[in-house]
């Protein structure tokens, strides 16, 4: 039977719509004196639009650095769209491309496109959760060494699944020192709003996003380009000066710019950290994966150690009423080992037995405790059966 009510602890597969977002949106849509129009239209209204859209773009942009200018922005319909078309835009000029083992499949399945005459290479991960910079130095110089001049790098800021966080400061000596000219791509998408956030204090020349990871409706990615950085146009259009065709989605840009006036990153880290905490340090029998690493506070990726084929942990989680994910929400539907995971040297059976509870702003201390003794209790019956 399912329960009538769920604890949601699945925050990085999806944040939700808050009740403040959700009310601006009603009063907006209830405007009788504002019309949908056009912001491309040169009559009033299309003016108007354009006006609203302008403003919004303002005060999405102050929420990712104090130098950053809406006219960096492009919006794309998702995170995937505005990933892939950093990636594709590559296409158009590097001599090498690496993506990193522990992308998200909108990244990393990009790598069997990369057209042939372009070298392409994986960077691998290190048991922590970390990409191993050692090898990149040395990568960077073999590629070097083989004549190519431009290289481009796409990479998780932080991981999706494990919540381990790149270091970007240890990254940006490795490619300054490189001596070739390279561009990076990060994919921000678990960061916005669970980290301070300047997007020009980090070595990217692209950072990704996607708004239904901050409490606005999905629909809407967001790319940041950092002047002067190559963004080949998806299609001709009148968006984003040309980079991209279509009517501007107003509606959901107007719901991202509600969203990113709730963001309060110390609050969310105050509130995260200390569950996340709690939860790792209670007396369930799980391994943490990246416990050795800086992670985002509200991410705890787990296996359950003694089972090697795959059970249905999200599922009966799920009958007792707590929402948590095995991992990627975009590759949820098929169960298969992690792929992050196993690039981290986890064997079958953990990469299987595997589950991701990531917290939000009003998770509150109670839902973790009866996580636990829900969990427990599933435990004590799958061992009591074997």
């Amino acid at each position: 039977m399912w329960a009538k009510s769920v604890r949601y602890l699945d925050y990085n597969a999806t944040s939700g719509i808050p009740v403040s977002v959700r009310n601006k949106l009603t009063e907006i849509l209830g405007r009788s004196d504002f019309y949908f129009a056009n912001p491309s239209s040169q009559h009033r209204l299309g003016q108007q639009s354009q006006q609203m859209l302008l403003k919004a773009g303002m005060k999405i942009a102050s929420s990712l650095g104090e130098k950053v200018d809406s006219k960096q922005l492009v919006f794309t319909s998702s995170g995937t769209e505005a990933n892939q078309t950093v990636i594709r835009s590559a296409f158009e000029y590097a001599d090498a491309i690496i993506i990193g083992a522990g992308e998200h499949s909108a990244s990393y399945d990009l790598i069997s496109e990369v057209p042939s005459g372009i070298r392409t290479h994986e960077l691998p991960l290190l048991s922590n959760g970390q990409y191993d910079f050692e090898f990149l130095q040395e990568l960077l110089s073999d590629v070097k060494q083989s004549g190519c001049s431009k290289v481009f790098l796409s990479l998780f800021w932080a991981n999706n699944e494990t919540g381990v966080l790149t270091s970007l400061e240890k990254l940006g000596t490795v490619l300054r020192s490189s001596g070739l000219e390279t561009s990076l791509h990060l994919d921000g998408a678990q960061v916005w709003g669970k980290l301070e956030i300047d997007l020009f204090k980090t070595p990217a020349n692209y950072v990704t996003f996607s708004s239904h990871k901050i409490g606005a409706p999905a629909g809407t990615g967001l790319i940041w380009v950092r002047p002067q950085s190559y963004l080949k146009p998806l299609l001709l259009g009148s968006q984003s000066s040309g980079l991209r065709g279509g009517t501007e989605n107003l509606l959901s840009i107007l719901a991202l710019s509600f969203a990113v006036e709730e963001l309060n990153p110390s609050h969310f880290i105050a509130n995260t950290l200390q569950l996340r905490e709690h939860l790792e340090k209670s007396s369930l029998p799980i391994k943490v994966w990246g416990l050795e690493s800086d992670r985002i506070s509200n991410t705890c990726r787990m296996s359950i150690p003694g089972f090697s084929a795959y059970e249905n942990w999200v599922e009966l989680l799920d009958l007792r009423g707590f929402a948590v994910s095995h991992g990627s929400a975009c590759k949820s539907k098929v169960i298969e080992p992690s792929r992050v995971l196993t690039k981290m040297g986890a064997s079958s059976g953990e990469a299987l037995n595997a589950i991701r509870v990531s917290f939000g702003p009003t998770t509150q201390l109670t839902d973790v405790n009866e996580f636990i003794m829900a969990f427990q209790a599933i435990l004590s019956e799958k061992r009591g059966r074997s």
